[in-house]
């Protein structure tokens, strides 16, 4: 019986419900059920709008479209404004709803036309579809004499005495006196004509339903329809027209489009809303004029226009600034895609699509960086150079009067990742001690090409050293060559840069590498960031065993035993066994699925490092404890090597705290989660044998620690994971194995 009910959510309810919310860009049952409730107001357009989503729906089921298209809405909901735009101008009747179903018909085809148009190009096809089939219907209105106009929304006070009586007439009169302000009416008013409703009620109810759904959802409806009554100001149009054409919502639906679901929510995404919405207006105005020529409303076409433009203009540049991120994967809640991609920018940046290792073995310090004192200036800035020195500092040994006495003299340079050669120099001679050939001033050279704009220029390698040829295919770490004295090189070292051409003599441009490990007390790993002067780094070294165990098959079964137990006491709390399974998604990602309780976690491994990228569903699991635990775990370490990281807010902090800071949290979070892994025990792990660590979660909020969360981690010579964790006066103990 459960199992039924739950199907019939799955496959039936949670389509339908999510089609309701997918107009505002989200999967929220809750909102979902707020904007189901007001779509009855008027009960015409109600019925209509079910009957075409329901339609749509089962059109894509029956004909095998892509299922998590179907149950995220975006199959219905475009069908879905069509049944409530049909409903609502015409008196209910048989005839109207066959017209509501032929129409939502058309619509569902519209939809996968247009998904698979502008899907080539990466773009949403918005409510492109709805446009077509209600112009459809719309232009063939004259011609329909077997249906009457509606005359509902005449004589207001008849309906809502039929809906509700004395009381529904009071509410009306109280909430018409309550706001008195015609910026704040009009605000209401443009709400709910999103679902063509045309009272005051459905507008507050829809603008709860947002702020219970998302702060930055709301915000953004404020933040939209606020710089657009102010451009109406400043260019002198009647902004009062708005509370009888009902056409506002273009401004809404566009602030939270690119503010909170397109592009990641942050200072820049609000800052070309503020740009872009006086385009809209001056779309919205003109296409008034030009659509009454027809009869017709303009509808959404404004904000259509302009989301698609800005999006598809957004396509074509060549490099992503840091600030306007468009969102990798959707994840129908603005809060989530901030607050993930927060704690992704520095783990796999989109504007870094290149993840580059050092190029070579063994520990080497930073001798010039990045602006340095002699050469590494102007257009040549960005650049590192890279020697090896002994634990006192020296970089040869006896006299330094030859390059065979520098330690970095000669040791294998290695490609900094995956690309072609491009062009090789390898017949200039090593110079002696001191001296300079300023005429070849980069000396023996290999250049490869890592993407279309990004390319690697190693220099001053030793004389007939090179291993590669102009068009080799060369992967990470292979070999190109050995470290030598040539060119302008007074003594041996690797200069290493990144440049967007592919000649010898390129300007740099600045360029972090993707991972190594830093040298101090103990050893960092740093994430795409730039090596310092006087820095030693070094490339860590994969083991084996964290390579194996963190490598998640799909097909892959996980269990084990979960308890929990009082550390004072020793009293047993809980005790459970568990299953998960590894999956992937439409999207090709990988994640582990708790049999016991739906709960999913997502993980991403390059093959350098294992992330765990997103959670949903029930915390305090199993599968919630591991997602913390291993959290961010490189699969190769130097002894007493530590990473640090930070996980979503929303992962760790809910309640009041976590409310508050979605309202701000595009500009400013004072909440932040702290994550560290080390080495526990001393030595080298990459020999045989167990691998033991330690991880740590702080919760801070505004800087002060408020919880600590301990984590002790071994992972057997067999595979199997043991787990303590320690927080507040509770102790978790779990044992993971493969089947």
């Amino acid at each position: 019986m459960n199992k039924n009910i739950k199907i019939i959510g799955k496959e039936i309810l949670f389509p339908v419900l999510n089609s309701y919310s997918q107009v505002f860009f989200s999967t929220s049952k809750v909102l979902a059920v707020f904007l189901v409730f007001i779509s009855f107001f008027d009960y015409g357009a109600g019925i209509g709008g079910l009957i075409a989503v329901a339609i749509a729906n089962l059109l894509a089921h029956y004909l095998g479209y892509n299922a998590y298209f179907l149950k995220s809405g975006l199959y219905g909901f475009n069908s879905l404004l069509v049944g409530l735009g049909i409903g609502l101008a015409f008196q209910p009747s048989p005839e109207l709803y066959v017209l509501v179903a032929i129409s939502s018909i058309t619509c569902f085809f519209l939809t996968i036309v247009f998904q698979g148009v502008l899907g080539k190009y990466g773009l949403p096809f918005l409510s492109i579809p709805f446009l077509v089939a209600i112009w459809i219907v719309g232009l063939s209105g004259g011609e329909l004499t077997a249906l009457n106009i509606s005359e509902r929304g005449i004589y207001t006070y008849n309906e809502l005495f039929g809906l509700g009586g004395h009381t529904m007439v009071r509410l009306y009169n109280w909430l018409e006196a309550l706001v008195g302000s015609s910026f704040i009416r009009i605000y209401f008013y443009s709400l709910g004509a999103i679902f063509f409703q045309k009272g005051l009620l459905a507008g507050i109810i829809i603008s709860l339903g947002l702020l219970i759904y998302s702060r930055i959802t709301f915000v953004l409806s404020i933040l939209g329809y606020s710089v657009s009554y102010l451009f109406y100001i400043l260019v002198g149009i009647e902004f009062n027209s708005l509370s009888y054409t009902f056409i506002g919502f273009n401004y809404i639906l566009t602030a939270v489009a690119l503010g909170g679901y397109y592009l990641i929510p942050g200072r820049i995404s609000y800052a070309w809303i503020i740009i872009l919405l006086p385009s809209v207006v001056l779309i919205t105005i003109s296409t008034q004029h030009f659509f009454q020529v027809f009869h017709i409303s303009p509808y959404s076409l404004p904000f259509n226009m302009v989301v698609l433009m800005f999006l598809y203009a957004l396509k074509l540049r060549e490099k992503r600034p840091g600030g306007l991120l468009e969102t990798p994967v959707q994840l129908g809640n603005p809060e989530k895609n901030l607050y993930l991609q927060s704690g992704n920018l520095k783990r796999f940046p989109a504007r870094f699509p290149v993840a580059a290792s050092l190029p070579f073995f063994g520990e080497w310090e930073v001798s010039q960086g990045h602006n340095g004192e002699i050469t590494h200036k102007g257009a040549w800035r960005n650049a590192w150079d890279f020697i090896i020195t002994d634990k006192n500092g020296k970089q040869f040994k006896g006299s330094g009067d030859f390059p065979e006495d520098y330690f970095c003299f000669g040791k294998a340079i290695t490609a900094p990742s995956d690309g072609t050669v491009m062009e090789v120099v390898n017949s200039i001679p090593d110079n002696i001690i001191g001296d300079v050939d300023t005429k070849n001033n980069w000396g023996n050279t290999v250049i490869l090409k890592h993407s279309d704009y990004i390319f690697s220029k190693l220099s001053h390698l030793k004389y007939h050293s090179v291993e590669v040829k102009e068009g080799d295919r060369v992967k990470q770490g292979q070999l190109l060559g050995k470290c030598g004295n040539s060119g302008r090189s007074p003594y041996p070292h690797l200069h290493f840069q990144f440049q967007t051409t592919p000649y010898i003599g390129s300007p740099t441009i600045d360029y972090p590498l993707g991972h190594y490990l830093l040298k101090g007390d103990k050893y960092t790993f740093e994430t795409f960031s730039n090596p310092q002067k006087g820095q030693v780094v070094a490339n860590p070294v994969k083991n084996e065993l964290l390579a194996k165990v963190l490598h998640f098959i799909p097909g892959q079964r996980i269990s084990g035993e979960f308890l929990v137990e009082t550390i004072k006491t020793g009293t047993r709390i809980h005790k459970s066994n568990f299953n998960w399974n590894v999956n992937t998604d439409v999207f090709n990602s990988t994640y582990l699925e708790s049999e016991e309780d739906g709960s999913l976690a997502y993980l991403y491994n390059n093959g350098n490092l294992h992330y765990f990228t997103n959670f949903t569903g029930k915390k305090e699991t199993p599968l919630y404890w591991f997602f913390l635990t291993l959290f961010k775990v490189p699969l190769g370490f130097l002894p007493n090597s530590k990473i640090r990281d930070q996980v979503p807010v929303n992962m760790m902090f809910g309640g009041i705290l976590k409310f508050l800071q979605d309202f701000i949290a595009p500009v400013f979070l004072f909440l932040k989660v702290d994550y560290t892994l080390e080495i526990k025990k001393a030595g080298d792990i990459l020999s045989s044998g167990d691998v033991k660590m330690i991880s740590e979660i702080t919760k801070k909020v505004a800087g002060r620690q408020l919880d600590k969360y301990d984590f002790a981690i071994t992972i057997k010579e067999n595979g199997v994971f043991e787990i303590d964790i320690l927080f507040n006066e509770f102790k978790i103990q779990m044992t993971c194995r493969n089947e």
